[in-house]
């Protein structure tokens, strides 16, 4: 087993609240989602059946994430507007990031430590309270992108640039200026025809579009390739997800790498469909 993990400071200055530090584990790779060919995937927009969250002056966006997955349809049940009996709202986000915090390895727990957290704590928190069965990972856009079609929304953890902050008219979240942290958010819709992934912030109504913006297929894989990762909580309304069985002989760093050249196939294949005939 390895495991690597990295803190990513917020810059000074920043408009917003981060909070999403790296956290990855070799262990992972077992419950990795594999990617289907582009030609096989389909628009799809899951609804979102609370209000768009804001953090404020938290550094909880894992926690707003992972409530903002609650509250979101996927492929098996609508989004919950209540939680035993409380609002999924954002003191659940809070919760949730402040159990995360006690969860993962960073120094600290909020309250009253401000510490931030990761997507992998997050999701170890949302199954600890019953809120989803299990938790599995894309290791690449494809597999993320044939989560986000087939399954349901997707938690994306990756570094926050600068230019980030203040998206384009239409809703584009644009990769310049220095990193200004790590930022945890929902990606709840993929547009195939024009290569585009929608997310749903955790900064209020009053930024980008009514909360949301986008990224070009592109944009998030260049972010992915900076230490990003994506987690895919199973609701509970679906059986827990089990790991792959690892082929006689075969380590699991030897599968690990089988599932990424595997994945790297298929954004070739879907390279190549791009290409003019």
């Amino acid at each position: 087993m390895s495991v690597f993990r990295d803190r990513i400071p917020d810059a000074p200055g920043n408009p917003y609240r981060l909070g999403r530090h790296i956290h990855h584990d070799s262990r992972s790779a077992a419950y990795a989602i594999a990617g289907a060919p582009a030609s096989t995937l389909v628009s799809k927009r899951w609804a979102r059946r609370v209000p768009v969250f804001d953090q404020g002056n938290v550094s909880s966006c894992t926690g707003n994430a992972a409530a903002g997955w609650l509250g979101t349809d996927d492929a098996t049940r609508q989004g919950l507007t209540t939680w035993q009996g409380q609002p999924v709202d954002e003191r659940l986000a809070v919760a949730l990031y402040s159990d995360a915090t006690s969860v993962d390895d960073y120094p600290g727990a909020y309250p009253p430590d401000d510490t931030g957290s990761d997507g992998l704590s997050v999701a170890k928190a949302l199954q600890a309270a019953g809120q989803c069965s299990g938790y599995q990972h894309a290791f690449s856009l494809q597999a993320a992108l044939t989560a986000l079609s087939t399954l349901g929304p997707v938690m994306f953890g990756t570094e926050w640039l600068q230019g980030m902050f203040d998206p384009d008219p239409d809703g584009r979240l644009r990769l310049t200026g220095a990193v200004a942290g790590g930022h945890e958010y929902l990606v709840d819709e993929i547009d195939v025809d024009r290569q585009r992934v929608w997310l749903t912030n955790s900064w209020g109504t009053s930024w980008g579009m009514e909360g949301r913006a986008y990224l070009t297929w592109a944009d998030a894989t260049r972010l992915l390739g900076q230490q990003g990762d994506v987690t895919v909580p199973t609701p509970v309304t679906a059986p827990a997800p089990t790991p792959t069985p690892v082929p006689s002989g075969r380590t699991p760093q030897e599968t690990a790498l089988v599932t990424a050249l595997t994945n790297l196939d298929s954004v070739r294949d879907a390279w190549v469909e791009t290409l003019p005939a």
